[in-house]
């Protein structure tokens, strides 16, 4: 991950328009791509657009 792909809770929320505590429920399930760093979970934008696009072309 580079600095510049990498996304607070915050940020990776408002990118994927889902509250904070659902994305980190994600997180905390390994059910989304994350990472735990000095215990704050960080998002790697790359590895959310390859996670989302996987989902959407399982439901097509």
């Amino acid at each position: 991950m580079t600095p510049k792909d990498v996304m607070s809770v915050k940020e990776a929320s408002r990118y994927l328009s889902i509250d904070e505590a659902t994305l980190t429920l994600l997180a905390t399930e390994r059910r989304i791509p994350s990472l735990e760093l000095n215990g704050t979970w960080v998002f790697s934008k790359k590895s959310i657009d390859k996670w989302r696009s996987l989902r959407e072309s399982h439901r097509a």
